[in-house]
């Protein structure tokens, strides 16, 4: 019997003696699972010309994370195969995983599906139960996040997608009807490429930016604090006295991680009484909630989604037992920063409370949904219709915060402030979290992955068969008498 691979949480996970084998094996099932559902297998998508004859791109995809991936396979299985995806990180670090997630394991069940488009030998529990005899896949908990990436990994290689790392969006602006001009920039210096559309699968942040309160941090040197989604070595922490601002999971998990990286004392603190509580998976696991949330009118959108987001996503409970188990650490709740001072080389934080030293800051203080903070947005700026443009809240239902989302369409395309200003936006489909607001849990995580798919996916080909409509409706064959 092999020695254990890994562990985490506990648990010894064991490979197969021929699991490169095994895997490999099951990466050509992936294939052969592809060419059976190949129907129709014809091209029918024409070729688009620029009429300077620059080459066109059907669909650009930005980000080849596990939303990009998916996004590039559902159109592949359309036949929309003139595609290209980007993404500025390097292969194997597109994502949180193995970059700023600090979680122990996926706070999403083992048995959720979503990249693989329906195609069972593409899931992770078909990857896992190739490569992995120990556990048993039902005997598994959870999926360690690094095992979540290194699947997402051996996914990408099966599809042999067309993926450009290390090149990052500049800028998108309008060209001809029915064309964008994208800036990139990549190894090969900036270049710019020509598309007809655009999917944004660019993560949390790829609707604004992460968010930290500026009278909490701008006075202070940057060495002094950080945000959880930045890369940061936490061993440099060892010794030190940390503060961490949130109660959701990244500063959960921060404050868990520093404390086990040896600092001397890790505080977290949160101005709520209680954490958010509740089981939010079963409320969301629910097909019609999924497939037709976009669908409803949009105040009772505008109602839910403001329940949900105002309660806030509780830290899943294997996160808290982690921070609490913890002697170095501790969690002061009704305790929410109002000022912070640098006074000799160290923080010092005031709460309603009493008055707090550190070496160090952590803000998980989540992100602020704002496309005019997008700088690649930047032709459009004011042009981008938001809820706040769109649908007036009772007062005892407004938030600014969510009036600056985006309004989409029904197929998760931007739409604009004034009719007629920017037609182009409406080529431009948002798959990240920008979109919760207008088209609910679809984008920003495995669960509902597969439902916003569809929409974009429908969009898309809809509009690229129109295009040609009546010419290929004339084209049938008739009698030549």
């Amino acid at each position: 019997m092999p020695e254990p691979q890994s562990v985490n949480e506990g648990i010894l996970f064991s490979e197969y003696p021929d699991a490169s084998l095994r895997v490999a094996a099951l990466s050509k099932k992936v294939q052969l699972d592809l060419s059976r559902l190949d129907y129709p297998n014809a091209e029918w998508v024409p070729p688009f010309e620029h009429p300077d004859g620059t080459p066109v791109v059907d669909v650009v995809i930005i980000g080849a994370g596990q939303g990009g991936l998916a996004a590039g396979l559902a159109l592949w299985r359309e036949r929309i195969r003139n595609i290209l995806i980007i993404d500025q990180s390097e292969e194997g670090s597109e994502g949180p995983w193995v970059t700023f997630a600090r979680m122990k394991s996926l706070r999403t069940p083992k048995y959720l599906t979503g990249p693989d488009t329906g195609i069972p030998d593409l899931t992770f529990a078909a990857w896992y139960s190739a490569r992995f005899f120990s556990p048993e896949w039902s005997e598994l908990l959870r999926i360690p996040r690094e095992m979540w990436m290194a699947y997402l990994g051996w996914f990408r290689a099966s599809l042999n997608l067309p993926i450009k790392n290390e090149t990052r969006l500049v800028s998108i602006a309008p060209d001809m009807a029915g064309i964008l001009a994208l800036t990139l920039d990549g190894p090969a210096g900036v270049q710019k490429i020509l598309t007809r559309k655009l999917i944004l699968a660019n993560g949390l942040e790829g609707s604004g930016q992460w968010y930290v309160p500026a009278e909490l941090s701008t006075h202070l040197p940057k060495s002094s604090w950080m945000h959880t989604s930045e890369a940061a070595d936490f061993s440099k922490l060892k010794g030190q006295r940390i503060g961490v601002l949130g109660i959701g999971a990244s500063a959960v998990d921060s404050a868990a991680a520093a404390a086990e990286a040896g600092a001397s004392e890790v505080h977290l603190f949160y101005r709520r009484s209680v954490p958010p509580f509740g089981e939010r998976r079963k409320w969301v696991e629910n097909n019609g909630f999924l497939s037709h949330f976009a669908t409803l009118p949009d105040a009772i959108r505008w109602r839910g989604m403001h329940t949900y987001l105002r309660a806030g996503t509780p830290a899943p409970k294997w996160s808290m037992e982690r921070l609490a188990a913890l002697p170095n650490a501790q969690i002061h709740s009704s305790e929410g920063w109002s000022q912070t001072k640098f006074v000799n080389d160290a923080v010092q934080v005031t709460t309603p409370k009493s008055t707090y030293e550190f070496d160090c800051l952590i803000f998980g203080t989540g992100i602020r949904v704002d496309l005019d903070l997008r700088p690649e947005l930047k032709a459009f700026a004011g042009k981008i219709a938001t809820w706040s443009d769109c649908y007036t809240p009772p007062k005892t239902l407004y938030d600014k915060k969510l009036a600056l989302y985006p309004y989409l369409g029904h197929g998760s395309q931007l739409t604009e402030r004034v009719p007629g200003s920017a037609p182009h936006l409406g080529d431009i489909y948002v798959f990240n979290w920008g979109a919760t607001l207008s088209m609910g849990i679809s984008s920003a995580s495995i669960t509902g992955m597969k439902f916003g798919l569809r929409r974009i996916v429908s969009s898309i080909t809809r509009e690229f068969y129109l295009e040609f409509a009546e010419g290929h409706l004339a084209s049938f064959p008739t009698s030549p008498n």
